[in-house]
């Protein structure tokens, strides 16, 4: 069955070393599975050639004939990037690789295509199987003219490179894990946009052209569709897109980048870098000082791996050399604000180069200079927006104290019972928080509770006022990042507030009688300071 474009023998041409075929059968299952994902994805049948039978076709001794180069000229070619695939004398490289970017250079289509979307895609689509050698890496992205973009089917653990198989995901592990499911999925979606273009440019019909600021690029490979459901839901800020730094990071965590990207961006954030991480040091450098210098923030996102090292320095990562130079904006950047988030995946064990590089981190915080405790991205994403928007607050006069107490004009009789109980003991700053002016007292909340040791928010009539107000405020000050603990703490008089409670990291929540609310906010304070 011919491509749905007559000159073309194939739509897809699957190549790869058959010695990563010989031990499990991994291509031919992936060519499988493709197949199938094709047809839930596309209306159209694609046909795939993949020489499956070593002793047939495309041989590792035999030239290319007419017949064979007939079935290299594909609509879209898939090199399966492995350990030995960039082997400069072997058949894959020369008379497959090299063959395709030569003649899909000088065929009507062209190399690359334009996405319905008004991006360009390549047809030639690398399907990375290991991590392979920086070498390798920069054999490739010469010839392909551009870094590196590769959909990885990569099993990720220690001291293992290996392809993934579809079995693994059924394997229990970190909720992080890359699944194949999920990889087939992106792939399909990929080869699905490369259709549609190459369909629209033979019918003459002209791409939209997507207009940006010089900021606002695309933020992952264009031919890259993500696992998150496209309906996800993020508040989205209002105002001028600011431009996120999004640090390239080690790469077993290369996906979950990806993802923190389209969640940054439906946030109302432009994300660079927006292309792969540069294989040679130079470029990989400058192409940071480049993007960084665009940005008002930084986010690193850290594993247990230390990363890719450079060739004339051992000890120095890529992840570790971006965060250095956050931190130099930041000493000549008063407005420049850097995060570091220690990704939630308690499998792996930290290597001890990455230790030491976190531990360089806690020892040298400075002004701007944040690291996160988020359980998650769109906790994360939260903190980032609670960060940047903290700029444009009026700076109210507050002062440090141990007992940040806040409650509601409803409850003020029973409040003033309590705090003056505190006040034997402690330094106890108060807000009598009036209807008329919430606003205003979030704002003032969210600069004193920063200055205190705990804040505790007091209810007992105004139930209706005290959760809304502690899951903002509790955001605005830094959510899981937060330097202080939040405590909200109920009378159990009404029985209604017995439903009424807040989780969240570095909150405590109690609904208890209202005699011993004093010796519960003197047991967590003791908790908190213990902890600090």
């Amino acid at each position: 069955m011919p491509s749905f474009l007559p000159q073309y023998e194939y739509d897809i041409f699957v190549s790869y070393r058959h010695n990563d075929n010989k031990y499990d059968g991994w291509v031919t299952e992936f060519v499988e599975k493709l197949n199938r994902e094709l047809d839930a994805t596309l209306k159209d049948k694609l046909t795939i050639f993949f020489d499956k039978n070593p002793q047939d076709g495309l041989q590792e001794t035999h030239h290319v004939d007419q017949s064979i180069n007939q079935k290299i000229k594909s609509l879209i070619f898939i090199p399966i990037i492995s350990q030995t695939y960039c082997d400069t004398e072997s058949f894959a490289w020369t008379q497959e690789f090299m063959v395709f970017k030569s003649e899909s250079e000088k065929d009507p289509i062209g190399r690359t295509v334009k996405l319905p979307n008004g991006n360009v895609g390549s047809r030639i689509l690398p399907i990375k199987i290991h991590d392979i050698d920086v070498e390798d890496v920069k054999l490739l992205e010469t010839e392909l003219d551009g870094v590196l973009r590769s959909i990885d089917f990569i099993y990720r653990d220690t001291g293992v490179n290996r392809p993934l198989r579809p079995v693994d995901d059924e394997i229990g592990g970190s909720a992080s894990r890359t699944l194949y499911r999920n990889q087939i999925n992106k792939l399909a979606n990929a080869i699905k946009e490369i259709v549609q273009g190459i369909k629209s440019a033979s019918r003459g019909e002209s791409q939209p052209v997507q207009v940006h600021d010089l900021t606002a690029r695309q933020i992952v490979p264009s031919t890259f569709s993500t696992s998150l459901p496209s309906a996800i839901k993020v508040q989205v800020i209002d105002r001028q897109r600011p431009s996120i730094y999004l640090a390239w990071t080690s790469s077993d965590i290369k996906e979950q980048r990806e993802e923190m990207a389209i969640i940054l961006h439906k946030a109302g954030f432009n994300v660079l870098p927006s292309i792969d991480c540069p294989a040679d040091d130079e470029a990989f450098k400058s192409k940071t000082k480049e993007e960084l210098d665009k940005c008002i923030c930084s986010l690193h996102i850290l594993s247990s791996e230390f990363g890719r090292r450079f060739e004339s320095d051992e000890n120095t990562s890529f992840p570790q050399y971006q965060f250095m130079q956050a931190r130099e904006r930041i000493n000549t950047d008063s407005d420049f604000n850097s995060i570091v988030w220690m990704y939630p995946d308690a499998q792996q064990p930290v290597k001890q180069a990455q230790q030491d590089f976190i531990k360089y981190i806690r020892n040298n915080i400075t002004r701007n200079m944040m690291i996160s405790n988020s359980s998650g991205s769109m906790q994360l994403v939260d903190d980032i927006r609670n960060l940047i928007m903290k700029q444009d607050a009026t700076v109210y006069d507050s002062k440090d104290t141990d007992i940040f107490f806040i409650f509601n004009q409803q409850d003020e009789v029973d409040a003033k019972l309590i705090t003056d109980k505190l006040s034997l003991e402690y330094p106890v700053e108060i807000m009598n928080i009036m209807p008329d002016s919430e606003d205003q007292y979030r704002d003032i909340s969210s600069q004193q509770i920063p200055r205190s040791k705990l804040a505790v928010v007091y209810f007992k009539y105004a139930a209706d006022w005290a959760l809304p107000f502690i899951k903002q405020i509790w955001k605005q000050v830094g959510g899981a990042s937060s330097p202080t603990h939040l405590f909200l703490v109920g009378e159990d008089d009404p029985r209604t507030n017995l439903a009424r409670n807040f989780k969240a990291p570095k909150v405590v929540s109690v609904i208890v009688p209202k005699e011993v609310i004093p010796a519960e906010v003197k047991k967590v304070y003791t908790t908190v300071i213990d902890v600090k």
